[in-house]
């Protein structure tokens, strides 16, 4: 073939090519979009020149993206570039699932139709099991109806003695408490009936302690007296050392000494006993006084240091006991 038949040959080749490039274009015009974006995604992935230079495009895009993002964060538009970013990939999942929906769902379609096989399999096998566990649980039930017929007529039995038991217990513990509860209501009478001996006590004991002070000591000690045996008859050990305490104050000021020591050591081994400690060492520091006023100094001086060990120095009886070693002193 001469030189125009080869020109002629390479003419045809351009326009056969020039023609496939027109319906190719024409082609992809009339796709829709699903198919579009397929067809962009192919020539991504293609090993050709323009699938290089399209992906030289979008390196280059998604650069000059984040050069731009990057300078709004900097000059403080962080806020709009992280909504643009929510927007882009908003659509970029809504352009996917349109692309790649028929795949989608036919891969959906797919495992839901394994799903039901599945269930239908795991539920006929389940059947059979969950008959066989109501058959027992309904032998179960007739089993136990069974058992509590014959214990209810075993404990109706039961039940009888032992309600025979119980009326014959309660009728002896009733005779008992109507007993208890006569001599209880006996009691009360005769103490209601008597006079409120410890109100008298009282009522001695503060006028002894007034006649104290007016100097009138042998109505004090008179009336404490009285008080003390009204609360040796009630047994109130607490009240009777204090008592006896003033009863012996009364009886140093009227000048009987020795009675007066005798009153306080008891009250004091008395107030020991019950553990009352504070009131202990206010009788000890007016019997270390007694002591000292009967001529008896250094025994005087020693209880009176045995009753500020026993208080706080905060007290007003410690203070008063170490002013009155002071001035012993």
């Amino acid at each position: 073939m001469g030189p125009s038949g080869r020109s002629l040959g390479t003419s045809t080749g351009r326009a056969a090519t020039v023609q496939n490039a027109l319906v190719h274009d024409r082609g992809v015009g009339s796709m829709r979009p699903g198919e579009r974006i397929k067809a962009f995604w192919v020539t991504v992935r293609e090993r050709s020149a323009g699938g290089a230079r399209l992906r030289r495009r979008i390196v280059a895009t998604v650069a000059m993206a984040l050069f731009v993002g990057g300078l709004l964060v900097a000059i403080g538009f962080g806020a709009f570039v992280l909504a643009l970013l929510a927007a882009l990939l908003i659509v970029i999942a809504v352009v996917a699932l349109v692309a790649f929906w028929p795949e989608m769902r036919s891969h959906l379609g797919v495992w839901v139709r394994r799903l039901r096989a599945r269930s239908r399999t795991f539920f006929a096998a389940l059947l059979p099991l969950w008959r066989q566990t109501l058959l027992h649980a309904e032998r179960g039930i007739r089993g136990v109806h069974r058992s509590s017929a014959v214990a209810s007529a075993s404990v109706g039995r039961r039940a009888s003695a032992l309600g025979r038991t119980a009326a014959a217990y309660c009728s002896s513990t009733a005779r008992a408490l109507i007993g208890t509860a006569h001599s209880t209501t006996t009691r009360i009478a005769s103490r209601l009936a008597q006079p409120d001996r410890r109100g008298t006590a009282l009522r001695l004991n503060a006028a002894g302690t007034q006649y104290r002070r007016d100097g009138r000591y042998d109505e004090a000690v008179e009336c404490h007296r009285r008080a003390v045996e009204i609360l040796r008859a009630l047994d109130d050990r607490q009240a009777i050392a204090l008592t006896q305490s003033n009863l012996a104050l009364a009886l140093s000021h009227a000048g009987d000494d020795g009675w007066a020591i005798g009153l306080f050591e008891e009250a004091a081994s008395t107030l020991h006993d019950l553990g009352d400690e504070e009131h202990e060492a206010q009788i000890m520091a007016n019997l270390g006084l007694a002591h000292r006023r009967h001529g008896r100094r250094e025994e005087g001086d020693n209880v009176l240091e045995l009753a500020l060990s026993k208080l706080t120095p905060a007290s007003s009886a410690y203070q008063a006991i170490e002013a009155e070693l002071r001035r012993a002193s």
